[in-house]
């Protein structure tokens, strides 16, 4: 299966396509899914706006909208997970995943689907400990607190997670980074590129506590995140999750003079390499090889004095103190946050049009199965997506910040504070969690999580990845991939359902031991009586007038889940600011697990 992943969108759908059609015409191998990970928005018309945590003056609408609408397709399945750049309102319609248009799936807050048995999982947002325990209490439309902390994510969506079984054959999906992951790969190119995670790397605080917990967990083949707005690739050694003098949060870390090739040991045919040399050339030449043909590309050179800045979550500063377990009445102006002016923003700039490069992962050619991940062989042929604007991720905004020394520090943005008790607790979990493993070496990719973070578009930016993996399930004969619901998940979600809070308290869940054996219980469900889903459509017959069926087995995820406008898109009339709607698709998921939907239900049923 060809694969696609694609970090920070950005609003840029129509050019990161663009960019999978050129490479697909330039090496007649075409794509068979595109994976988007986070900052997707996918805003439906101007209305949505008002959703979207950016400035006002720096809201432009992008492409999503000719797809929403029908004028465009999405050339390729594309599946999506949220970061904390996005129309949360329509996101939170489809919480439990669902059609944001056409082929583009939204796992939703956190999610499980198989692919041609592939399972893709994914968890949406980002961290802040001081949200982390209260429920999905915010309501459209919202204030502006709760148009970031709409997209943080929750320990009730974590802990679903958290009971999916592990099994080979797994990609992740995440926006943030799992904690400690800048200590297995190369942190020279890393701190080259981004000095100012240096803090955060030395005190093991750059990304999030619960992405580390799930890796760990997990163990996945194959980790993908973006929202550091940096390429970084990064062998994740579950049986030495340490290895490293380095990683000890009282030892400050050790550069190396030179950079380093990682390598698993043995002569193993899954050999992995993991390259992050810089490239002491021309950075604007591209070269590429396929099938002995060499292509050399030089793109239009950007402005090196271009400053980049961004609208993350400098009123999300996090407490000084430790935070209790959320009530009514914490929910407070927060006296150190600090504010970002819409002056310290850029302008927004044009979209380019002219074809930019591309990184890109190969396969070696003796051996189809190795995947070489390097700097230089990010590098192709192919354009690259611009960016929408020049707005971007916290990482530009801290980095002019910091860079400024009458600037105060800006603590507690891409990491979480050190007086974050939450935090220190997920560690804990995370390593108790690992320690799980250690007899018998997981079940991911023989122990070894293959990370790999993506920047944003943008010329001379390596934003998107393209590889070529097995196929656990391949049709046969050639068909679209097929999208299917995982079962374990949907037992998870119904076992779940009644600990769904959409107030500001969350609902205590019952231990881990009880929740298992619920989980367990409605797996065997599952098997013995099947799941309440649509007949399969008959030639002649009525679209949304199909019976229903119990069935067992794989269940498409189309067959019960069909994209539905709720908003009106772009040109058309109606809508507002503050409308909210009732999506169908997450009322066919809810009728079809049998339980009440709680995601902006009717207001009659409210």
């Amino acid at each position: 299966m060809r694969i696609a992943i694609q970090g920070c969108s950005h609003g840029s759908l129509a050019q990161i396509y663009d960019v999978i059609n050129y490479y697909s015409s330039q090496t007649k191998n075409p794509i068979d899914l595109l994976l988007l990970c986070g900052d997707f928005q996918a805003l439906r018309s101007k209305h949505d706006y008002a959703s979207l945590a950016v400035p006002a003056k720096f809201k432009q609408l992008g492409s999503f909208h000719q797809y929403y609408s029908g004028e465009r397709v999405a050339p390729v399945l594309t599946i999506v997970i949220g970061g904390n750049h996005e129309a949360s309102n329509y996101m939170w319609e489809l919480y439990h995943g669902g059609w944001l248009a056409p082929s583009i799936y939204y796992l939703g807050a956190a999610g499980s689907v198989y692919v041609n048995g592939l399972r893709i999982v994914g968890a949406s947002g980002i961290y802040k400990g001081f949200d982390y325990r209260k429920g999905h209490f915010e309501k459209v439309p919202y204030n502006d607190k709760e148009l970031r902390s709409v997209y943080h994510i929750r320990e009730y969506d974590v802990e679903k997670l958290m009971h999916l079984t592990p099994t080979p054959s797994t990609i992740f999906l995440s926006h943030d980074w799992p904690t400690t992951i800048a200590h297995h790969g190369n942190k020279h190119a890393l701190l080259k590129r981004k000095p100012f995670f240096r803090d955060e790397i030395e005190k093991n605080t750059l990304g999030s506590p619960p992405l580390l917990r799930l890796m760990n967990h997990f163990q996945p083949s194959y980790w993908f995140s973006a929202h550091l707005h940096v390429k970084f690739a990064a062998l994740y050694e579950h049986q030495a999750p340490n290895h490293g003098p380095d990683v000890d949060d009282s030892t400050s870390l050790p550069l190396p003079a030179t950079s380093s090739t990682v390598t698993q040991a043995g002569g193993n045919p899954d050999e992995i390499q993991i390259d992050e040399e810089m490239d002491e050339g021309n950075p604007d030449e591209i070269i590429i090889e396929d099938e002995g043909e060499e292509i050399i590309v030089r793109p239009r050179q950007a402005n090196p004095d271009e400053i980049v800045m961004d609208d993350e979550e400098f009123d999300d500063t996090e407490p000084a103190v430790p935070q209790p377990l959320p009530s009514a009445t914490n929910n407070t102006f927060n006296p150190e946050e600090i504010t970002i002016s819409d002056e310290e923003f850029d302008a927004p700039t044009a979209i380019s049009q002219t074809p930019q490069p591309l990184p890109v992962t190969k396969a070696n050619p003796s051996n189809p199965e190795e995947i070489t991940i390097s700097d230089d062989e990010f590098n192709d042929s192919t354009p690259a997506a611009q960016p929408l604007t020049t707005i971007d991720e916290s990482t530009d905004l801290i980095a002019q910040s910091r860079s400024n020394p009458s600037h105060p520090p800006v603590p507690g943005t891409i990491a979480p504070s050190a007086s974050d008790s939450t935090a220190s607790r997920i560690m804990q979990e995370a390593r108790e969690e690992q320690q799980k493993w250690e007899l018998h070496g997981g079940k991911g990719m023989e122990g070894v999580t293959k990370f790999l973070a993506l920047d944003k578009c943008g010329p001379g930016k390596d934003h998107m990845q393209f590889l070529e993996i097995p196929d656990p399930s391949p049709p046969s004969f050639p068909a679209p991939p097929r999208l299917t619901y995982d079962p374990e998940w949907l037992a998870i979600c119904r076992a779940f359902h009644p600990y769904l809070s959409t107030s500001y308290q969350p609902i205590p869940l019952p231990s881990s031991d009880v929740l298992g054996q619920m989980v367990k219980d409605e797996i065997t469900r599952i098997k013995e009586e099947g799941l309440l889903v649509p007949t399969e459509p008959q030639d002649g017959a009525i679209e949304g007038q199909e019976g229903l069926i119990w069935e067992k087995g794989k269940v498409d995820v189309g067959r019960v889940q069909r994209f539905w406008w709720t908003a009106p898109p772009e040109g058309h009339p109606g809508g507002n600011d503050a409308a909210w709607y009732t999506n169908p698709q997450t009322e066919a998921f809810c009728g079809m697990l049998g339980v009440q939907n709680k995601i902006n239900p009717p207001v009659n049923r409210q």
